[in-house]
């Protein structure tokens, strides 16, 4: 379980300079909890560029230069807490990065193992980590290429997920040719920290049941900012459950946009 972020401008901008100092103060301390490392992809000049670590964020200066120094129009980042099982390498970090696509992904879906059954072999092949979001990933970008279209093919794929596995987190972000793809499918996931008695120690704003999955989003001066739950400042929306949204670009500002809805 994870914590995502998106920015998508008109103009390229620092994370801190669309996300806010004490916003920007704010994501990075969530890294006290979800402390398994973190990364970031961006696109610069038509193509993804990508930073991962398997430091966690507040105590990694690569974290503080690349909040403050990489400008980009459009930007995923991810803060990581692994599950259990999964070990802290880069092969397991996220994003993942594949044929022109960046992706980042909260939650836990079954035994990893068990989602390569949906994949063919050429998917199989092009895995190097054991993550269930690597999986997921794969399988996002089978559909695509069968549908020949990123929206219908990101749409297929968490059809068939929310059927399969409807009590597990699908949230994640696809970045792709200028667009940024936020999946907000969560219904029914929990928030159990029985397992990791370290955790409860000190437990962050709106880390519980009814809130720890909500996606925010925030619009102001053509830029368009999506976050996990967890930032205090600023003022935020919820994002309503069981869509897909797409930021991209229209009429000179960035627009998001519900591309599906589950009935």
């Amino acid at each position: 379980m994870c914590r995502l972020l998106a920015v998508a401008s008109i103009d390229e901008e620092t994370i801190e300079h669309a996300l806010g100092i004490e916003e920007t103060v704010d994501f990075r301390g969530l890294s006290s909890f979800h402390d398994d490392g973190w990364g970031a992809a961006w696109s610069k000049e038509g193509r993804i560029r990508r930073l991962r670590s398997t430091v966690r964020a507040s105590d990694d200066p690569d974290f503080d230069s690349y909040v403050r120094n990489v400008a980009s129009t459009e930007q995923i980042v991810h803060l990581r807490w692994a599950s259990k099982g999964m070990a802290t390498m880069l092969d397991n970090s996220h994003p993942f990065v594949r044929k022109g696509y960046a992706f980042i992904h909260n939650g836990n879906i079954a035994p990893a193992e068990q989602l390569e059954r949906y994949l063919d072999d050429e998917s199989r092949r092009e895995l190097l980590g054991s993550t269930d979001s690597e999986r997921f990933f794969a399988y996002i970008l089978q559909c695509c290429a069968h549908e020949g279209s990123t929206e219908e093919g990101l749409i297929r794929a968490v059809q068939f997920y929310s059927s399969n596995f409807p009590e597990r987190s699908l949230n994640s972000m696809v970045l792709h040719d200028g667009r940024i793809y936020v999946v907000n499918v969560h219904h029914g996931a929990g928030f159990d920290l029985s397992g990791y008695p370290e955790k409860r120690l000190e437990v962050p704003y709106a880390h519980d049941d009814e809130h720890y999955h909500d996606l925010m989003v925030r619009e102001t001066g053509g830029s368009v900012v999506v976050a996990s739950s967890g930032i205090r400042d600023g003022e935020w929306e919820t994002l309503p459950e069981g869509h897909i949204f797409i930021i991209e670009e229209n009429g000179g500002k960035r627009t998001i946009t519900s591309i599906w809805g589950r009935r």
